[in-house]
């Protein structure tokens, strides 16, 4: 069996080095940049060269577990993971966003930043921010987060508890 996992990062740096980037906003050196207008002058921010500077948001590629992967073990990431196949064992993007979606599991644990679940988890949850339980979540274990939120429909057995320091 062949296992090919895509690496969001690797394409984009072989994209930047290229200079293939969509969506990208033109190079701009430090001694372009002004301070962003206030709210009462509301003119645009622009270079030296007088084109308009633009706020790139963060690239929320990351990594795909796709429905049809199965994952043994523990899968560690510095970036966004969506879940859409089966992971048995541990998922962890501590700084990240990591979503469970509808034909997604996760079995034992599952902690990021943020935690979306639309699919199925059982074991622990951990949010350093916030757990977002979809309409078809199905959530079978402990949730320890700062915030909860949880649509109608979610299903929840087992304890929420407080994030605990540490």
């Amino acid at each position: 069996m062949t296992l090919i996992v895509w690496d969001g990062g690797r394409r984009k740096r072989r994209r930047l080095a290229v200079g293939v980037v969509q969506n990208a906003a033109p190079m701009v050196r430090a001694d372009q940049v002004r301070p962003l207008p206030t709210a009462s002058t509301g003119e645009p921010v622009a270079s030296a060269e007088g084109r308009p500077i633009v706020h790139v948001p963060h690239d929320t590629e990351g990594s795909r577990i796709g429905m049809a992967t199965r994952v043994s073990g523990r899968l560690t990431a510095n970036e966004p993971v969506t879940v859409k196949g089966c992971i048995e064992g541990a998922v962890i993007a501590r700084d990240h966003h990591v979503m469970v979606t509808m034909s997604g599991r996760v079995s034992s644990y599952l902690e990021g930043r943020e935690v979306s679940v639309d699919g199925e988890v059982a074991g622990r949850l951990k949010a350093g921010d916030k757990i977002t339980l979809r309409s078809r979540a199905r959530v079978w274990g402990i949730m320890e987060a700062e915030r909860l939120e949880c649509h109608a429909g979610a299903h929840i057995q087992g304890e929420v508890a407080p994030m605990t320091a540490g």
